[in-house]
């Protein structure tokens, strides 16, 4: 398989989580999406899908910062997950409207993606922990950290709703 055709699966998974997303969240009422924990202090369903929510904004700016290039291999921003969970009052916020607002950055997210051309994906980015990351390492982190929070907030609603 080419380079190019994962990238593209990459891609069509990224479209995969909206939709897979959008079916768990209708499924839980706002009751369990702001009660049920991921164990005993974790995160509410509420909280990750702020997370998901602005991370997808951290996201997209180190793509278009390794994309465009502002400077030779730019420094990637990697706010503390915790403490903009506080900061941006995740608890407080409506689980629809959350959903609804990380479902329209990813659509910006996915097109801008798109239009990557063969050269972008071989720019690269320092990651404050990662180190150096190519853009096309930056999209497969993107994937499995979709990949991490979609089981996380399954696995919060299903142990809860069977405990």
């Amino acid at each position: 398989m080419s380079t190019a055709t994962g990238r593209g699966f990459q891609i069509d998974q990224l479209q995969k989580t909206s939709q897979v997303l959008n079916t768990v969240v209708k499924g839980a009422s706002t009751q369990e999406a702001t009660t049920f924990r991921d164990g005993g202090t974790g995160w509410t369903v509420l909280q990750v899908l702020g997370h998901l929510r602005d991370y997808e904004g951290v996201f997209m700016e180190r793509f278009t910062l390794t994309n465009d290039q502002p400077t030779p291999e730019p420094a990637l921003p990697n706010p503390n997950p915790d403490e903009w969970a506080a900061e941006h009052r995740y608890s407080e916020q409506d689980v629809r409207a959350t959903y609804d607002d990380w479902a329209k950055r990813r659509e910006a997210t996915i097109a801008y993606l798109k239009g990557v051309d063969e050269a972008g994906w071989q720019r690269v980015g320092i990651h404050p922990k990662r180190g150096r990351l190519m853009l096309e390492e930056q999209l497969s982190l993107f994937a499995w950290h979709d990949i991490n929070h979609l089981e996380q907030i399954t696995r919060i609603l299903v142990e809860k709703k069977t405990s």
